[in-house]
């Protein structure tokens, strides 16, 4: 099996390498997972733990450089899209230099195209974060309010992480995925 633990890092120390896996055990059981659940468990690959903050560049080209993947903007990994917005912006940029013989040109309209659909990225998965790890009375109060709602109409969660990052990400979204609408 493969185990999972997000954390606070103001609150535990980064769990890292085969020395730390005693300590993720004992992390994870704090939360509730049934200690038994690890009697048996022998490790398979490494214990590493990442960081969940997003980074990027405003507009990932200039002076002949131009910034794909990670390296022009990283998203929070719990949801898993770093490899498809690389992929995304191979394909952005490849197209743009094959439709135009300015290449500055064709990179500066990569770079608008790469900005739009990388903050519908992080707004998405902000909301995705907002209603599975807030904690405290209001996040509480969002879950209620959304999840008989989402158990009840799936199409109210936002697709755009198997769909494509093109889908509406506007105010009605967000409200219909809360619950507000």
């Amino acid at each position: 099996m493969r185990a999972y633990l997000i954390y606070d890092p103001s609150k535990v120390d980064r769990l890292q390498g085969t020395g730390d896996i005693p300590r993720f055990v004992n992390e994870s059981v704090m939360t509730g997972v049934p200690g038994e659940a690890f009697a048996s468990a022998r490790p398979a690959g490494p214990l590493a733990s990442f960081d969940m903050t997003e980074s990027w560049v405003e507009h990932p080209h200039r002076d002949g450089i131009v910034l794909i993947g990670d390296a022009a903007g990283s998203s929070d990994p719990t949801w898993g899209q770093g490899l498809s917005i690389t992929i995304r912006d191979v394909r952005e940029l490849s197209e743009n230099l094959l439709a135009c013989d300015d290449w500055n040109l064709a990179c500066d309209r990569y770079s608008q195209a790469r900005d739009s659909y990388f903050q519908t990225e992080l707004r998405v998965s902000g909301w995705l974060f907002t209603l599975f790890f807030d904690e405290g009375p209001e996040a509480d109060r969002i879950r209620e309010r959304a999840f008989p709602l989402l158990a009840a109409e799936p199409d109210r969660v936002p697709d755009h992480g198997f769909s494509g990052l093109d889908l509406p990400c506007d105010e009605q979204v967000r409200k219909r995925f809360f619950g507000e609408a």
